[in-house]
Order: C-alpha cells, then structure tokens, then sequence
C-alpha cells in the first residue's frame, strides 16, 4: 500500500469463505488502526481529538483499569465508523497509551482497497471533536 496513511490504517483481506450458493463468495477484511489512547479525560470530551499521519488521537472517559478505557475505545470507534461493538477489539497495546485496534468482518464494496482507506479516513476526520 503506497498512500499516505499506511502507517495509520492496515487492510487485511480475510480468506474468502463460500455460502451455499457456490456463485457466491464473501470476501470480509480486518481493517488495523493505531491510535494514541487519553484515558480519563471528560464526558463531554471523549472522542477523536486528532487524525494524524501515524496515529488517531482519541480521547475516553473511562480510566485506565480492567480494560475500562479499551472497552471505550473499542465503543467510540464502532459508533464512529458504524459497526457493532464486537467487531471492534484492541489488538496490541492492552495496557499501553499506544494501542492498535482491529476493525473485523468488513465488507470494502466494489471501489477497492484505498477507496475504503480514503472513506474511512474521512469518517474518522469528520468525528473529530471541535475544541
């Protein structure tokens, strides 16, 4: 992937898994994102901060103890980018600021890969939260 947010997003291609109707296969990707986790911050705060180059900022309530503030993350990001709440999971990072998040079960549609990137990344930058 050459764009410029490779660092930020990672699109992975699932294996293609076939339905009853031979016809028809699905071809689901994971989509990785990395972001830099604030815990603690305000109610009326929580949310994207900032989209980067290399990192999404993101901004949570729930303080940093028994995965409170992943579970947050994890939620912030399926309302955001409209998915359910168990496609969303922290995959590195359970205990760090730095995280990388895994975006499952995604269906890219028809206009290919850095299309679904640019999408995403326009979801993510129209979040942001005005100061």
């Amino acid at each position: 992937m050459s764009n410029p947010s490779s660092q930020l997003f990672r699109l992975i291609q699932n294996t293609a898994t076939k339905h009853r109707n031979p016809k028809q296969i699905s071809n689901k990707y994971s989509l990785q994102i990395s972001c830099n986790v604030k815990p603690n911050a305000s109610a009326n705060r929580e949310g994207i901060i900032a989209v980067g180059s290399e990192k999404v900022d993101v901004c949570v309530a729930a303080v940093p103890r028994d995965g409170e503030a992943n579970a947050a993350v994890s939620r912030v990001f399926a309302q955001i980018l409209k998915v359910p709440k168990s496609t969303v999971d922290v995959i590195r990072g359970l205990k760090s600021r730095d995280k990388t998040l895994c975006v499952s079960d995604l269906e890219i549609g028809t206009e290919g890969e850095e299309k679904f990137i640019q999408q995403v990344r326009q979801k993510l930058e129209e979040a942001v939260i005005k100061k």
